[in-house]
């Protein structure tokens, strides 16, 4: 897609966005031309999902299978990049939280719960799901590091995400993991270079790990998805993992 003469970002000060109005996606599109709307977005390959008034006068939140984007009523000007909220105390990034929201959604659909490689905290505080790659040097530090994870419970689920898709050289390795009796056993190995296995059995089940987190706007790895759907691209230690899911309450 090409964006070059569309604005990459926006903020907007709290003048322009009341208090009031930050239950976002709470509205729905009343006033929107959705069907002008969505011609204007499928010239650039964006399907829409859903369409809502955002806290801004006049621009509607539209969310695509492409990330979300904000239009006027027609769809003659739009705007594909973030919207922020800002306060006397805080930064409130809008186009992570409705992306979240579609993130949610979507991992609750795609019924995935029973395919993941599971490393649970005694103490489970918190449950973070991660798309995962075994030639991925951060997907192997972050592995290494799983015992600090569990420790501060923090329970972490894997999904499989062969970083160069269909042709990734470890397709059928990571689908040979997700076959194996003991999956934990055979990814432990994977991650510390000493699994040599490789079937194509698995690979309709990699393939809808590596759809999934597509639509979620995976493009490398390890990506972190929290429970309410945010998604933290890249390898963060144990401690700021903490950290950042705390502050998310």
């Amino acid at each position: 897609m090409n964006f070059k003469r569309l604005l990459a970002g926006v903020t907007l000060s709290s003048a322009v966005l009341s208090s009031a109005m930050l239950s976002f996606g709470a509205s729905a599109a009343e006033g929107a031309d959705q069907a002008a709307i969505a011609d204007v977005l499928a010239q650039y390959r964006l399907n829409i999902d859903s369409i809502e008034v955002s806290p801004v006068e006049g621009l509607y939140e539209v969310v695509t299978n492409g990330g979300v984007v904000y239009a006027n009523k027609d769809g003659s000007y739009f705007i594909y990049g973030q919207l922020f909220h800002t306060t006397e105390t805080a930064s409130i990034n809008l186009t992570e939280l409705a992306q979240a929201k579609r993130n949610k959604k979507l991992f609750a659909g795609a019924d995935v719960e029973k395919e993941l490689i599971v490393y649970p905290a005694k103490d489970e505080k918190y449950v973070v799901n991660v798309f995962t790659d075994t030639t991925c040097g951060y997907c192997m530090k972050l592995h290494r590091e799983m015992q600090q994870y569990n420790d501060l419970g923090i329970t972490v689920r894997y999904l499989a995400f062969p970083r160069s898709g269909e042709r990734s050289p470890n397709m059928e390795e990571m689908s040979a993991i997700w076959c194996a009796e003991d999956k934990v056993g055979a990814m432990n190995a994977a991650k510390a270079g000493n699994f040599d296995e490789e079937t194509a059995v698995c690979t309709p089940l990699v393939r809808r790990h590596m759809a999934l987190g597509s639509a979620m706007g995976v493009t490398g790895t390890p990506a972190i998805m929290l429970q309410d759907g945010t998604m933290l691209g890249g390898y963060l230690p144990a401690d700021r993992l903490l950290e950042t899911l705390k502050a998310k309450g």
